[in-house]
């Protein structure tokens, strides 16, 4: 087995003793509990016979002393070279998580210097750290706090702090290697040694996960990996804030810990009753009856397998709400941008029944529903056809697995597709599927027919998909919609196509391509070398907006107002406004107090993080105010212009400001 950091702590400690040393006092030498000392002794001496080395000596009234010095200082210093050296360097992307983390989980303030050891990085890192996580911190309602001389803590809503831990751990590590951990407190990766054996108190850990299990097995529910997580989540914060407690003799006391365990029983108790509730069945049938005035299709049939799934999701998304319990969609802004006249759609449907029902649902939720509708449509343009069987293993949720299944419905030919949480993949179910995708690596098992992709499907993932399976192509006349899906059929109907994706994207541009003489003029906007901001590198996402709204309020171009919209947009709806890898769209309405149309340029050499899904640093950022409508023409050129790498580097190594307006204007107007 392996030794945590805290082992080696006490050993360190142990070996600079000359005599007996009783536990207490080296708990209050070391600050840590009495409890967690007498669990890492524990493991202390498994770890000792492992290595064949005699334990440490006790004696129930003196205390504890090592005597064979020298063979266990001798196994100590073997176990830190090849465990943890002391300079080992993290990847910049594992120390923000790992900050992040520590901070959401910790119950007390956090020391500079303890993040300065664990790291292996200097004060101004950290720091810089700090500042990169704290838009993030804001964005989820909660506050990065900082008492001087002290340390650092996240304050807010107990729950609000668990389900964005579960959520980031989540994306942070290999959930099955945190499960293996659990049964084994064995590491497969330098990372998960990191998190597993610094983020958490391991006695309390343990207790948490069996206290998990035994809540899950009363209630006779079963959850996806996020519910789990959060569940475990808050009982280890109930621990670490209540080192005696025990769940089998817990009583809510209506303290904010007990009542965030309260909540998520609540939900997984009324899991199965909330998504055939009244309410839950009402709810959709108006919603899928708005939805399907615009789309002119019924989405309101009981019998359908859709409207089951739909209400389903729907009762728990309402207990979700009326439990103050928050989610996020992990790919919010890949939907946002590939489907965003349908989730402003279904958003305007919700808010249609917020007054009948009395609840509000939040973009996040929205974008859930939008998920349904878009599997649906898109389901219903596919035809079904016996090819081999799928399991889609996802660790991100079911909404995402609903997505990736009919995505992947539509693309190619499967028998049938079923999809499972990861916690509960065995390597028996390769006899049950001809294939298993997974979002997530799985370490302990290998085999060909188990093949790893994104969340949400990109050009590496078809690639990847096609040399295994059969794509679709459209066969029925009622099946095709425009002149594009005409011409693919045609083109299916007689020749053997070998790469489908490149083929679409050659032709979509090819049809979009527009004869110059027949252009419409893009109208005017105003722009001159006094609206390009150029800065080596800002603190945070906020301080880069600002460059550019303050530079557009000098000129009176917009109101304060247009600014502050533009900062609750990314609140409300996150980074979707980050179009290209590095590189940011700012917006708002045109009621929102633009007063001209307008853009202003902020170049940032160094970039900073706006947490998208690119996970880049933006360093170009173009910010819009548009009093016209028929400015937003010029946004098709500005967004052509973002998904230009050459042209993007070309103006962020351009010095000149009055060059940077020169080029931009050409390119825009060209």
């Amino acid at each position: 087995m392996k030794l945590d950091q805290r082992c080696i702590l006490i050993l360190d400690f142990l070996l600079t003793q000359d005599n007996f040393i009783k536990i207490k006092d080296i708990a209050d030498s070391l600050t840590i509990s009495e409890r967690t000392i007498r669990y890492s002794l524990e493991k202390i001496d498994t770890f000792l016979n492992e290595n064949q080395i005699q334990k440490l000596t006790r004696h129930s009234k003196k205390g504890i002393i090592i005597e064979n010095r020298s063979a266990i200082g001798e196994i100590l210093a073997k176990f830190k070279r090849q465990i943890t050296p002391e300079k080992y360097k993290y990847a910049a992307n594992e120390i923000e998580q790992f900050i992040l983390l520590k901070l959401l989980l910790s119950e007390k303030d956090i020391a500079i210097h303890e993040f300065e050891q664990t790291l292996f990085i200097s004060r101004s890192s950290v720091l810089n750290y700090l500042r990169a996580i704290e838009g993030e911190i804001f964005l989820s309602d909660l506050t990065l706090s900082h008492k001087p001389r002290i340390g650092y803590s996240i304050s807010g809503d107990v729950l609000t702090k668990c389900t964005l831990f579960a959520r980031k751990f989540l994306k942070a590590i290999n959930i099955r290697e945190f499960y293996q951990f659990l049964e084994s407190e064995q590491t497969l990766s330098k990372k998960g040694e990191l998190f597993f054996y610094n983020l958490f108190e391991l006695d309390f850990l343990q207790q948490a996960a069996q206290e998990t299990e035994m809540l899950l097995a009363e209630l006779k529910r079963t959850v996806d990996d996020q519910l789990y997580l959060t569940i475990l989540t808050v009982l280890l914060k109930i621990h670490l804030k209540q080192p005696n407690f025990s769940y089998a003799n817990w009583q809510n006391q209506g303290s904010e810990y007990d009542s965030a365990l309260s909540s998520m029983i609540s939900v997984v108790e009324n899991a199965e009753s909330a998504r055939n509730s009244k309410e839950a069945i009402q709810f959709s049938y108006e919603l899928c009856k708005a939805m399907g005035a615009i789309y002119h299709l019924d989405f309101c049939s009981e019998e359908a397998p859709f409207f089951t799934q739909i209400t389903s999701h729907i009762g728990l998304m309402i207990h979700r709400i009326k439990a103050g319990i928050t989610t996020h969609n992990p790919i919010f802004s890949d939907f946002m941008r590939d489907n965003k006249e349908l989730f402003l759609a279904t958003k305007k449907a919700c808010e249609q029944l917020e007054k009948q029902f009395s609840f509000v649902v939040s973009a996040q939720e929205v974008s859930f529903l939008a998920i349904y509708f878009a599997s649906e449509l898109k389901r219903r343009q596919t035809e079904t056809h016996l090819r081999p069987s799928l399991l889609i293993v996802c660790a991100e949720g079911i909404a995402v697995s609903n997505m990736l299944k009919v995505q992947l419905d539509q693309l190619f030919e499967f028998s049938t597709i079923d999809t499972l949480p990861l916690r509960k993949f065995k390597a028996n179910l390769l006899d049950t599927f001809d294939y298993v995708i997974t979002t997530v690596k799985i370490q302990d098992i290998h085999s060909e027919r188990i093949l790893r992709i994104g969340n949400y499907l990109q050009k590496s993932d078809m690639q990847l998909l096609q040399k295994h399976f059969q794509m679709k192509l459209l066969k029925k006349k009622s099946q095709v919609l425009d002149k594009f899906s005409e011409i693919m059929a045609i083109i299916g109907e007689h020749t053997q196509i070998t790469n489908l994706s490149k083929l679409e994207i050659d032709l979509l541009n090819l049809l979009a391509r527009e004869d110059s003489k027949r252009k419409e003029p893009l109208p005017e906007i105003e722009f001159d070398a006094s609206l390009v901001v150029q800065k080596n590198a800002v603190t945070t996402w906020k301080q880069a907006i600002s460059l550019g709204t303050e530079a557009l309020l000098k000129k009176g171009f917009i109101e304060q107002r247009y600014h502050d919209k533009i900062m609750r947009n990314f609140k409300e709806y996150g980074p979707y406004m980050v179009v290209a890898p590095g590189v940011v769209l700012a917006h708002a309405g045109l009621q929102d107090g633009a007063l001209a149309n307008a853009m202003s340029v902020t170049v940032l050499e160094n970039g900073v993080l706006f947490f998208d899904r690119y996970e880049k640093p933006v360093q170009l950022l173009f910010t819009l105010a548009f009093h016209q409508k028929e400015a937003h023409k010029v946004v098709e050129q500005l967004v052509k212009i973002a998904l230009n790498e050459e042209k993007v580097a070309q103006i962020i190594s351009t010095r000149s400001a009055r060059d940077i307006c020169s080029y931009l204007k050409a390119a825009i107007y060209e």
